[in-house]
């Protein structure tokens, strides 16, 4: 490659690769942003692309603004052509953007919301730490997996909206531990919060010290309720936390944040009095049996750990005829003879093998699901049924806390479930098989994307009745793209490009919404 073009190969990151461009725009004569989309459109025209799928001066001269967080890889290489036709070059242009795609595009894509995830019914325990996160204007909530840092933070979060102490709740998970995906940026957290408090696309800033200052003003006279859910670092937090009076913010992490002015609690397993409430409330009507210290015994084969605890009760409660002292004994027996190395793995094995073949099956394909919450029309083309099997399978799968309610029809995998189910998948599922899924699901994307409202188009192609709902609303258009994007690029698919596309369009407010 000649040393005075910019090579492509070395850049980490999607502000790297802009820089690049601009240097190869600057030693290619100048062009002007007209100039190059009448290039751009020329070699699109003569390759046969349509006249409505054609670029806009504006759209190219978007490829070289600093502070994006994703490129349209298409254009780009588009633009790169024309400014240097050289093949080889060009294709170098090509593995950089796949290169630095992939990691910038998942960093990036991440879902917020404005309400608070679904409360616990019969929350148990943890008065002290409640008690003190209602006294705390930033606390951070941090313990070791499978705690219930999430369920309590969320339970808080109810209390203060039910005492009306809250105007606004902003809700994000961080996937700190995600073992699928990296942490979400900061970045696209603040885009996201400032989408759901109103501000139009066209007035949401780059570069994360404008996005902070834009964050703080419009939460300006606000209570607000941020919880950050999953957090990896002090420094991924530390841009999110409202400084307006008024506003609390709940922080749950697997560590010790080094954040300054906040309530650090450390949560544990629940106490023996704590464990023992919990199974005995979630396990009312089940007769205990010859064993009058039946549920202690399942509490301390489960080490106390709230999500243990709660995987054995639904697994019980799905078990007629058998008492406390049955399950207490079972469990007993199946740690002697399985030697299973934690109460979770303990619990979980007992919960998949209680299920219908079929119901493992669906929590085998939705752990390849790769966003962080799913429904049903999602499961169901994963799983290759209809829709309503589909809800009625998450629904069952729900109500054995394998999977955690996440909003309307949509639920999520607690981390460690999800490891267990994805285990599970490579043992049991052919690869085969496991491709299959995934082609369904991405053409179940594909179908969706076409339109923004694919219910007959998503129908026709998988023959099972996945209509999808109607987008609606940017929010909702904008989660469904990024989820697309997630399963085509991960998988390195050519539909990544219609995706991103689509995106695209959002980011510049030219998606039109029923």
């Amino acid at each position: 490659m000649p040393a005075e073009l910019p090579d492509p190969a070395p850049a980490g990151s999607v502000e790297e690769l802009v820089e690049r461009l601009r240097l190869l725009k600057v030693g290619a004569g100048d062009p002007s942003y007209e100039t190059l989309k009448d290039r751009v459109n020329a070699a699109w025209s003569a390759a046969g692309r349509p006249a409505g799928e054609l670029t806009r001066r504006s759209t190219v001269a978007n490829c070289f603004q600093p502070g994006r967080r994703r490129m349209n890889t298409d254009l780009v290489l588009a633009v790169v052509e024309a400014l240097h036709p050289d093949p080889a070059y060009v294709n170098r242009w090509r593995q950089a953007l796949r290169a630095v795609g992939g990691e910038s595009e998942a960093v990036s894509q991440v879902r917020v919301r404005d309400t608070l995830p679904q409360d616990l019914p019969g929350f148990t325990g943890r008065v002290e730490v409640l008690s003190r996160l209602s006294r705390s204007r930033v606390a951070t909530i941090e313990g070791m997996a499978g705690v219930g840092k999430t369920q309590l933070a969320i339970h808080a979060g109810h209390r203060l909206v039910r005492a009306n102490a809250v105007d606004r709740v902003l809700f994000v998970n961080l996937r700190g531990f995600d073992p699928e995906r990296p942490p979400a940026d900061p970045v696209a957290v603040l885009d996201g919060f400032l989408r759901l408090l109103g501000v139009p696309s066209n007035r949401i800033p780059h570069g994360l010290p404008a996005l902070t200052a834009a964050y703080s003003a419009r939460l300006g006279g606000v209570r607000a309720l941020v919880v950050l859910d999953n957090a990896a670092t002090a420094a991924q937090v530390r841009p999110l936390l409202p400084a307006t009076p008024g506003s609390v913010a709940l922080v749950t992490s697997r560590r010790r944040l080094d954040l300054e002015t906040v309530t650090h609690l450390g949560v544990g397993v629940f106490a023996t009095g704590e464990a023992e409430s919990f199974l005995a409330d979630a396990l009312a009507g089940v007769p205990v049996g010859a064993d009058p210290d039946a549920v202690a015994r399942i509490a301390r084969r489960c080490g106390r750990l709230p999500l243990a605890l709660s995987l054995i009760a639904g697994h019980i409660r799905q078990t007629p005829g058998w008492t406390l002292t049955d399950h207490a004994d079972r469990l007993d027996e199946r740690h002697r003879d399985r030697r299973l190395d934690t109460a979770v793995e303990l619990a979980l094995d007992l919960s998949y093998r209680h299920l219908p073949a079929d119901q493992q099956r669906l929590l085998r394909l939705a752990a390849l699901y790769p966003g962080h919450d799913l429904d049903a029309y999602a499961v169901g083309a994963l799983a290759g049924i209809a829709v309503d099997a589909a809800r009625e399978g998450l629904a069952r799968l729900g109500a054995d806390h394998l999977l955690e309610p996440a909003g309307p029809g949509r639920y999520t995998f607690h981390d460690l479930v999800r490891v267990f189910a994805a285990v599970r998948a490579g043992e049991q599922e052919r690869p085969g098989d496991r491709r299959a899924a995934l082609t369904r699901l991405r053409d179940h994307y594909r179908a969706a994307t076409a339109t923004g409202d694919p219910v007959e188009q998503a129908r026709a192609h998988t023959g099972l009745g996945h209509a999808s709902r109607a987008l609606g609303d940017p929010v909702r258009a904008r989660a469904h793209y990024e989820q697309a994007l997630t399963l085509c690029a991960g998988a390195d698919l050519p539909q990544a490009g219609e995706v991103r596309a689509h995106l695209a369009g959002l980011d510049s407010d030219q998606v039109s919404f029923r």
